[in-house]
């Protein structure tokens, strides 16, 4: 019995040690950190608000008026954070988070005939009278300071060189600057500015969030700064009335950023 336990004993201790040699040879789960710096920009496709009124109530994107006249709306934003990445080679996926500034300037501009540098903006309806206001452009910008979560997933790497796909959500309450702006074809008028903004009602949502996708290519060796540069797909606002003078359906740009692996 005696010689049966030691043996039994030399048994285990040989197969604990031939289990843990097996797990020192097996390459344990590699996670890497690194820093992304980003820059961007975006360009958000919509239409004018039903509430800023150009003769007539407008919501189309690109207006060609009969009178030969045209009224264009463009929204775009400039971007820059920084994210913090961990990657995990064995999926070849990365998760990350971090700050992110986003500056969008809005302007609504045109005229409404061929021999006129302005449009009509009616602002004021009382009983049978109706004010309008000659306007050369309106504008409006909004900066917000927003914290991106994303997922990254590399599908194919060949050498230097790798395709990757991202998907991500980014949330905001801070709006650093809001500001609307009207350019009158009469500067009598800009004494009048605020009550006429009152009046069509350009207020924005203090919430800001959106949802994206990106598809790009990743260049740089292991462990060194890598470049990506990357296309947004078509990507969407959770929260509607971003904007005061443009209801916006979605967004397209690029962004290019910079890699760094961050040492052990």
């Amino acid at each position: 019995m005696k010689y049966s336990l030691v043996s039994l004993f030399i048994l285990f201790a040989a197969g604990l040690n031939v289990h843990s040699q097996e797990m020192v040879s097996a390459p344990a789960p590699k996670w890497t950190k690194s820093i992304h710096l980003e820059s961007g920009l975006i360009y958000p496709k919509g239409s004018i608000k039903e509430s800023i009124a150009i003769r007539q109530n407008i919501s189309s994107y690109f207006v060609n008026q009969s009178s030969d006249g045209e009224i264009l709306s463009v929204t775009s934003g400039f971007q820059l954070g920084m994210k913090y990445e961990y990657f995990y080679s064995r999926f070849n996926t990365g998760i990350s988070a971090g700050i992110r500034y986003t500056g969008y300037r809005t302007e609504i501009s045109g005229f409404s005939s061929s021999n006129a540098d302005f449009f009509y903006l009616r602002y004021s309806i009382l009983g049978t009278d109706t004010k309008f206001a000659r306007v050369k452009d309106i504008s409006e910008v909004n900066n917000f300071i927003s914290i991106p979560l994303e997922i990254r997933v590399v599908p194919l790497h060949y050498r230097d060189i790798g395709l990757f796909f991202r998907a991500g959500a980014e949330f905001s309450r801070f709006n650093l600057k809001k500001d609307t702006n009207i350019d009158f074809q009469d500067t009598s008028m800009n004494s009048y500015e605020d009550n006429i903004l009152e009046n069509i009602g350009v207020t924005t949502n203090k919430n800001y969030a959106t949802l994206y996708g990106t598809v790009g290519v990743q260049y740089g060796k292991e462990n060194k700064a890598n470049y990506l540069f990357e296309i947004f797909l078509p990507s969407y606002f959770i929260t509607d009335h971003n904007f005061a003078i443009s209801e916006v359906d979605y967004l397209e740009g690029f962004k290019f950023s910079v890699q760094f692996p961050l040492k052990k």
